[in-house]
C-alpha cells in the first residue's frame, strides 16, 4: 500500500484516523516507533503512526548510525541479553541489507586496564558464539606495543 507523507493532506489522514479501525497505533515515527509499526504490519495487523513532527525527522542527527552489538552486556554477564543482542542484528541486516554496512571497529586495551589481550580475546570469541557473528564478520584483535 502506497502512502502520501505530505503537509497537504494532513486533514485527510486525520480524517481516516477518526473514521477507520486500526489494531494498533503507533505514537511516535522515530527508530522505534518505525520498528513496532513494522513488527505489527508484518504480522498483519492494520498500523497507524502519528508523529509531531516528519517520520524520523530527528534520528539522524541524534544517532551514531551503528547498529547495537550488546558487547557490554557480555563484561555484566548478561549472556541472555547477548544472545538476544545479536538475534535482533541479524534481523536488520536480514531486513535492510541495502542501508547496513559492517564496519570494523577499534576495541582498546591498556597495561593495567580492566582487560588484556588474552581476555579480549576470549571475550569476543564467546560474543561472537553468543551473538551467532557469521564468520566472515568475527572479532580480531591486534597487540600492538
Amino acid at each position: 500500500m502506497s502512502v502520501k507523507f505530505s503537509g497537504l493532506d494532513r486533514q485527510s489522514k486525520l480524517d481516516k484516523l477518526t473514521s477507520e479501525e486500526f489494531d494498533i497505533l503507533v505514537i511516535g515515527g522515530g527508530i522505534t516507533g518505525a520498528g513496532i509499526a513494522l513488527d505489527a504490519a508484518t504480522r498483519g495487523m492494520k498500523v497507524a503512526v502519528v508523529e509531531m513532527q516528519d517520520f524520523a525527522g530527528g534520528t539522524s542527527s541524534r544517532s551514531t548510525k551503528l547498529v547495537h552489538g550488546g558487547l557490554r552486556y557480555l563484561k555484566q554477564l548478561q549472556i541472555g541479553v547477548v544472545a538476544e543482542v545479536g538475534r535482533e542484528r541479524a534481523i536488520v541486516y536480514e531486513n535492510g541489507p541495502h542501508v547496513t554496512t559492517p564496519e570494523w571497529m577499534l576495541l582498546p586495551f591498556h597495561k593495567g586496564g580492566t582487560f588484556g589481550s588474552f581476555t579480549t580475546s576470549i571475550g569476543l570469541r564467546v560474543y561472537d558464539f553468543l551473538a551467532q557473528v557469521k564468520k566472515r564478520r568475527t572479532s580480531y584483535y591486534v597487540i600492538t606495543f
